[in-house]
């Protein structure tokens, strides 16, 4: 049965990378976007990637990363399995606690400046703020080192 969860789990880590990745193209092409309307839209995707792709991606992959570290004879003594769970939690927290609700707030107002016809003060402060988009980079490079760690299993 561990098999079979564990192919999960790699569609899941896959599932998330997906977002994740398409996420950073997502959110150069907004910044670039000529208009109002264009940046509001690459919001709306990115929502979309956060809330289909990269949430459950996560959540699905860290259960059963934590299911399997059991299932296949890990401990929580070993490194590689110590440092990748920190690194998960870590990025579950920042990806939770603070990127979706960030983009959540993001995008409705960027829905207000549409309905407004002008992007609103609070649009212009939350689209231009740079530790959002640092943050889910930092994710991404983060999914890539989990990957290193669950393949070379080094030390352990």
């Amino acid at each position: 049965m561990s098999t079979w969860f564990l192919f999960l789990h790699a569609v899941a880590a896959f599932w998330l990378a997906a977002g994740s990745f398409a996420g950073a193209v997502v959110r150069a092409q907004t910044k670039r976007a000529p208009d109002l309307a264009g940046k509001v839209f690459g919001l709306r995707l990115a929502w979309r990637l956060a809330v289909v792709y990269i949430v459950p991606g996560a959540l699905v992959a860290g259960l059963l990363g934590f299911y399997l570290v059991t299932a296949r004879g890990y401990n929580f003594g070993v490194r590689w399995v110590d440092v990748s769970a920190v690194l998960y939690l870590l990025m579950l927290a920042v990806t939770l606690a603070y990127l979706v609700p960030r983009l959540r707030r993001t995008l409705a107002a960027g829905e207000a400046s549409l309905a407004a016809g002008k992007p609103t003060p609070e649009f212009a402060r939350l689209a231009g703020a740079k530790l959002p988009g640092i943050l889910a980079d930092v994710n991404a490079l983060g999914i890539v080192a989990l990957t290193f760690l669950m393949v070379v299993k080094p030390g352990g």
